[in-house]
């Protein structure tokens, strides 16, 4: 008897773990409001200065890297898209059971909602981060009329994923240092130009808020007095904004003066943030990697000035925020080389970063006499049969190859998350990455180029002699 009941028990304990590693690997991992909130659990408890909490005005606008290397500011951001008013409550009070912050940011943008409910998805992104708790509970009562259950166990909702499957879904981000080090930032790397900013300053009157949403908004500001904890609400600059959505903000404003909570309107301070409509926004609603860097640094003075917050540069606890702000600047280095069409510039700004591997590939007339070719790859460290005779040369961290000449080259180059295939014959050259073939030109420059630190592929590009050098990618 005692056999069969301990064999039904370590039955029913693969059961569960089973069912647990299966829910693991099928749960949602979105990295707008999902994964913020589940990272946001792993830090250390009470490291966190200031929390920035809203929609993806937050985490695409305001980037902790920048605050850290400004000012040595440890903060983090904790927000989901499109999130109402009403969630970002809900988000503070489950951030308060593991933070202490010295201050509290929330940014207003969706204060414009209108709605009793979102939609479904938004829900789902803007709840299913949290541990299981009364906050979560709450947090999706208010959001759904009729989804409490489903979206409490989550499970249920997630369950048929099976066909979506991919590589990430069965690799651990949570609890390693990479994870650690992520702040819940998301940046655009696009660029849209506009002429100019919309004029809001001559929009002097106000509209009231959705009884929903002005609830919350009053209930944020009283959460902040029960806790004790400084609160500061900011609206941040975007170009598509109108003249309603102004009204709305500067409703916003007055009910903060009520309470004499700060209001810092971004949308009147254009100049002063120096933004350029030509290179700083992503499209008509969000500021790009430059954008986001200014209002970043804007914040991280303003910050530092009024609530004499620490620098926590140098101490060991905060080593992941020094890795978030080594790992965001070579992010930023390579969108910059992605940019540069320019051979010369190019090779100079892949010589001087240490955390590329790259393979440069001189194939068919390479050189055409006109351009200081072979000084710049002798100066990058290029073996000269390379230079003098064609070929391939691999170079990076603990890797350096070299295949001179038109010989047959069969090889690979192991990287973090694919591979790279270079294959030369009498057929031609192929570079072939994620089954990708990324040869440019025949006669020219062929370049492959990795990021280490952050594990992801960066540009491969062409530099045409016959044209040039011009760009081709």
């Amino acid at each position: 008897m005692r056999k069969r009941i301990g064999k039904a028990a370590a039955f029913l304990l693969l059961v569960v773990l089973l069912l647990w590693k299966l829910n693991e690997v099928l749960r949602l991992k979105h990295e707008d409001g999902i994964r913020p909130m589940e990272i946001f659990y792993e830090q250390e408890a009470g490291s966190i200065d200031v929390m920035f909490y809203g929609s993806s005005h937050t985490y695409s606008d305001i980037n902790p890297a920048v605050l850290w290397r400004e000012e040595g500011i440890a903060s983090f951001d904790l927000a989901g898209s499109l999130q109402p008013l009403w969630n970002t409550y809900y988000y503070m009070k489950e951030s308060l059971k593991y933070q202490r912050p010295k201050v509290m940011v929330v940014e207003l943008v969706r204060a414009i909602e209108d709605r009793e409910y979102i939609e479904e998805a938004r829900t789902v992104i803007n709840t299913f981060g949290m541990k299981l708790s009364r906050e979560k509970y709450e947090a999706i009562r208010v959001s759904t009329s009729d989804n409490l259950v489903p979206y409490l166990l989550g499970y249920p909702v997630y369950h048929s994923r099976y066909g979506e499957l991919s590589g990430e879904d069965f690799e651990c981000f949570e609890k390693t240092p990479k994870g650690m080090a992520y702040k819940g930032f998301y940046p655009l790397f696009a660029t849209k130009e506009f002429e100019g900013f919309p004029d809001m300053g001559k929009v002097t009157g106000s509209r009231e808020l959705a009884p929903k949403t002005e609830e919350y908004l009053r209930k944020i500001i009283e959460l902040s007095k029960e806790e004790g904890i400084p609160l500061v609400f900011m609206v941040s600059p975007y170009q598509g904004i109108i003249e309603s959505e102004q009204e709305i903000f500067n409703r916003c404003g007055e009910i903060a003066g009520e309470y004499g909570v700060p209001f810092l309107d971004f949308n009147g301070l254009y100049e002063e943030l120096k933004l350029d409509p030509e290179e700083d926004l992503a499209e008509f609603s969000h500021l790009n990697h430059r954008g986001s860097t200014k209002l970043s640094a804007w914040l991280a003075g303003w910050l530092k000035e009024e609530y004499e917050l620490p620098d926590r540069r140098g101490e060991a606890v905060y080593e992941s925020w020094e890795q978030n702000a080594r790992m965001w600047e070579q992010l930023y280095a390579n969108q910059l080389l992605r940019e540069e069409a320019g051979w010369y510039d190019f090779l100079v700004m892949l010589g001087e970063n240490s955390n590329y591997t790259y393979l440069i590939s001189l194939d068919g007339a390479y050189d055409n006499g006109e351009q200081p070719l072979a000084e710049v790859l002798s100066g990058m460290g290029m073996p000269s049969e390379v230079i003098e005779q064609g070929g391939v040369w691999i170079h990076g961290q603990g890797e350096e190859r070299s295949f001179p000449g038109q010989t047959e080259i069969s090889c690979h180059v192991e990287l973090a998350d694919s591979d790279l295939l270079v294959r030369k014959n009498q057929g031609g050259t192929q570079l072939i990455f994620d089954k990708e073939n990324c040869f440019k030109t025949a006669n020219g420059l062929n370049i492959l180029v990795y990021d280490e630190l952050n594990q992801e592929f960066v540009t491969a590009v062409g530099f045409d002699a016959q044209q040039g050098y011009g760009c081709i990618w």
